[in-house]
């Protein structure tokens, strides 16, 4: 996935999750974890990545850090804005406000940008993050990954080991694992 086209699909991803999940999941928490969950579920389904963007494991579950550092952008973060000054992220950051703790969307979502897949995925995942309690997402979300990766001088946690916890098959590994092999080889 070319650059400008995965900034655009973060900025759709984030757009669409503001959009149509309830006002409560509107916290960095919920949108994180939305995001996520989409991203597994795309990897599942699809044996390919809704967005391209590397998971992190932070105390409270996995996050993806660019979203996250977009959201941290949008409410006024300023080490974060001045890492990120000259970037494409920065429009995505200016399309979600933030106030009293929530963010909303200050922009439709481009849904041309978001497939069908892409949309049932983010859809299942919005339903998902609005079943559960705090604790809840969090006891699912620290799996093996999340703790191989958290008690290791690791960072981010590895997209096929995330697809196994999901429940993904040897065969949706395999075409994932070919998939991330050639996009990682044309950059």
């Amino acid at each position: 996935m070319k650059e400008m086209d995965n900034v655009l699909k973060i900025k759709a991803v984030l757009l669409y999750i503001l959009h149509q999940s309830e006002k409560d999941r509107h916290n960095v928490y919920s949108i994180v974890k939305t995001a996520y969950y989409a991203q597994q579920f795309h990897f599942v389904k699809w044996a390919l990545p809704l967005y391209k963007d590397k998971i992190a494991a932070l105390q409270f579950g996995p996050v993806p850090s660019t979203i996250y550092d977009v959201l941290k952008m949008a409410r006024g973060d300023r080490k974060v804005l001045n890492f990120y000054r000259n970037s494409d992220l920065m429009s995505v950051a200016g399309a979600i406000g933030f106030q009293d703790e929530i963010f909303y969307a200050k922009e439709n979502a481009d849904c041309d940008i978001l497939s069908q897949s892409n949309i049932e995925c983010l859809d299942e995942a919005i339903a998902k993050v609005a079943s559960m309690d705090f604790d809840e997402i969090v006891a699912d979300t620290h799996g093996d990954e999340w703790n191989r990766v958290w008690n290791s001088k690791s960072r981010f946690m590895d997209d096929i080991m995330i697809a196994k916890e999901g429940g993904a098959d040897d065969d949706i590994i395999s075409y994932l694992q070919e998939a991330l092999d050639l996009e990682e080889m044309l950059g």
